[in-house]
């Protein structure tokens, strides 16, 4: 974790996780520590992505064109 502060001075608190983190519970400890903080790392990112067809599809024809 570490802290900053923004041009207005309100403090930015950057967040890295690993392992199974409770991100409810820490949100909640950063904003107690830090109130009106701007909280970055935390979001959730999916493990995995879904691609539909028309997605692959672009993505083959973009390979095709750069051949």
């Amino acid at each position: 974790m570490s802290v900053s502060y923004g041009e207005n001075g309100r403090p930015v608190v950057q967040v890295e996780t690993y392992g199974n983190v409770d991100a409810e519970k820490l949100r909640k400890d950063v904003e107690r520590q830090y109130p009106g903080a701007k909280i970055e790392g935390l979001q959730k990112q999916p493990l995995i992505r879904i691609v539909d067809e028309e997605e692959e599809k672009e993505k083959q024809a973009k390979k095709g064109k750069n051949r």
